[in-house]
C-alpha cells in the first residue's frame, strides 16, 4: 500500500474562562500516541495534532505535530489539514463549550456567586470539528470517538452509531468510563457501517489492540478501492 498521509488529533482542549482559569478535558493523549505509532511502523506520514502536553508518539519515528489549545485553534488546524489527507482519526476529547472572553480579567477567588454568574452569562457552545470533516475532504477515511460515562452497551452503540451516520464516517471507536473502570482496561467497540442498519462491531480490549484494529480496517478500506 502507498504511502498515506494520516491526521490523528490527540489529547483535549482547554478553553480559558477567564484571564488565567481554563476548563480543560482530562485526556492524556495516550491513545491517539499509540494509534499514531502503529500507522508511522507501518511506513505511513503522520500530523499528529495535540496540546503541548499532551502525550507523543514514540521518538523513534519522525512525524509532524501541529500544537493546539482550544476548539479555535483546533478548527483553523484542522481546516488546513483535512483536505490534504488521505486518513483522519478524531481521538481528540474536544470541549463542548467555551467562554466569550471579550474584555475578560481575573475573576475573584473569593466570591463563588460571581464565578459562577460570570461563567453562566459568558458560556457558549463550541462548533462539533468533525461534522465539517466530510465537506472539507469527500473521499479521505475518517475515524471518530465517543467517550461516555455511565452508559449501557446499547446506549453507548446507539449514540456512536449516530455519530457515525450524522458525519458520514467510516469508523467510530466507542467505550464507556464505568465500563473501562469495571474491566481494568481500555475496552470498547469499534463500529463500522455493513449499512447502517447493522453496524459491525469489533470488541477491543487494549490500547494497542484498537490501534491494530483501526489500521487493519484503513488497509482493509483502501483495498477495496473506497
Amino acid at each position: 500500500m502507498k504511502q498515506l498521509n494520516v491526521v490523528i488529533t490527540s489529547g483535549g482542549t482547554s478553553e480559558y474562562i477567564d484571564d488565567v482559569r481554563v476548563l480543560s478535558n482530562i485526556s492524556s493523549g495516550r491513545l491517539g500516541s499509540v494509534i499514531a505509532n502503529e500507522f508511522l511502523k507501518n511506513g505511513h506520514e503522520v500530523t499528529y495534532v495535540a496540546p503541548k502536553n499532551s502525550v507523543r508518539p514514540s521518538e523513534h519515528y519522525v512525524y509532524g505535530h501541529r500544537p493546539i489549545k482550544d476548539t479555535a485553534s483546533v478548527m483553523e488546524v484542522m481546516k488546513e489539514l483535512v483536505p490534504k489527507a488521505d486518513v483522519v482519526i478524531q481521538s481528540m476529547a474536544v470541549s463542548d463549550f467555551t467562554f466569550d472572553l471579550e474584555g475578560a480579567v481575573k475573576l475573584s477567588s473569593g466570591d463563588p456567586e460571581a464565578f459562577v454568574e460570570h461563567m453562566r452569562k459568558t458560556i457558549t457552545k463550541t462548533p462539533k470539528v468533525i461534522s465539517h470533516f466530510r465537506e472539507w475532504n469527500p473521499k479521505a477515511i475518517l475515524v471518530g470517538f465517543k467517550f461516555t460515562v455511565g452508559k449501557s452497551s446499547k446506549e453507548l452503540l446507539e449514540i456512536a452509531t449516530k455519530l457515525l451516520k450524522e458525519n458520514n464516517l467510516n469508523m467510530v471507536f466507542a467505550n464507556d468510563k464505568s465500563a473501562m473502570k469495571q474491566a481494568g482496561a481500555h475496552v470498547g467497540m469499534l463500529i463500522t457501517p455493513i449499512g447502517f442498519d447493522e453496524p459491525l462491531i469489533d470488541k477491543l480490549r487494549s490500547k494497542e489492540e484498537i490501534a491494530e484494529r483501526i489500521y487493519a480496517n484503513v488497509v482493509m478500506i483502501k483495498g477495496n478501492g473506497k
